[in-house]
């Protein structure tokens, strides 16, 4: 019954995204704050990331219509690291396009040195095709991972350095989530994004990018990981609006094997 449930609402949500298409999108692959526990040892979760935005940044008067896909596939290879991989895809005007792929490797500081909050750390590296100029450029992401849960409460930061192995520009995006466990199915949040541009020569505020989500996070089955969220920019350079679908499936390798 919780099986029929879950794919009641992920096709509902889907619906919601599809209708859309006819109005402007998101220009992001994946919009998410991570947590610091990595995936357990011999477990793999599959994601769908889907970004699409109803009204774009001010300052582009010539903003297109794509929807924006990324396939992640994460695996636990020990207790305390998993490898992802990225696939960057992005559909506009009814014409798919691969976008490039990253991998990213990420550690997480032990159960047993028993610190008072979670922490991590997420190096991604691979390359992404510019939408205009269809040139691949290698990049990069640090992301340290700072999170707790207090109660119902839960807080994570994500001070984030990303940037271009080839034109060498490096960029601050820092990401925060606070959220309000409401009862163990369901969790009520918001979510923080921004680009300050260089960490230590920060960009005008006009070209910077601030936008803030509300969130839901169900959990209607543990196998299962779903994520519903509507953003809004405070900056010229923001998407005005923004609308975001995360949907997942762990797959633990060792039941599969017993059950077999």
């Amino acid at each position: 019954m919780k099986r029929i449930n879950l794919n009641k609402i992920i096709i509902l949500f889907a619906l919601i995204l599809l209708n859309v298409l006819s109005i402007k999108a998101q220009e992001n692959y994946e919009v998410q704050v991570y947590t610091s526990p990595t995936l357990a040892k011999n477990t793999t979760i599959f994601e769908l990331h889907s970004n699409i935005s109803p009204s774009g940044p001010k300052n582009e008067t010539d903003f297109s219509n794509p929807l924006h896909e990324t396939m992640e596939i994460t695996t636990g290879i020990a207790d305390n690291f998993e490898l992802g991989f990225y696939l960057f895809s992005r559909i506009n005007n009814g014409t798919y396009n691969y976008m490039g792929s990253h991998i990213r490797p990420r550690i997480t500081i032990p159960t047993a040195w028993k610190w008072f909050m979670g922490a991590s750390l997420s190096v991604e590296g691979g390359f992404v095709k510019n939408e205009i100029t269809n040139i691949y450029d290698a990049d990069y992401e640090i992301r340290p991972i700072f999170d707790k849960t207090i109660g119902k409460n839960y807080i994570s930061v994500n001070p984030t350095i990303d940037g271009s192995f080839k034109t060498s520009e490096v960029s601050f995006s820092p990401n925060v989530k606070y959220s309000y466990t409401v009862n163990p199915k369901y969790s009520l949040g918001i979510e923080y994004y921004g680009n300050t541009g260089n960490p230590f020569r920060w960009d005008s505020y006009d070209i910077q990018t601030h936008q803030f989500y509300l969130v839901t996070d169900l959990y209607l089955h543990p196998d299962y990981e779903f994520q519903f969220g509507v953003g809004h920019g405070t900056t010229l350079s923001s998407d005005v609006w923004n609308v975001k679908l995360i949907i997942g499936q762990r797959v633990n390798w060792k039941k599969t094997k017993a059950k077999k």
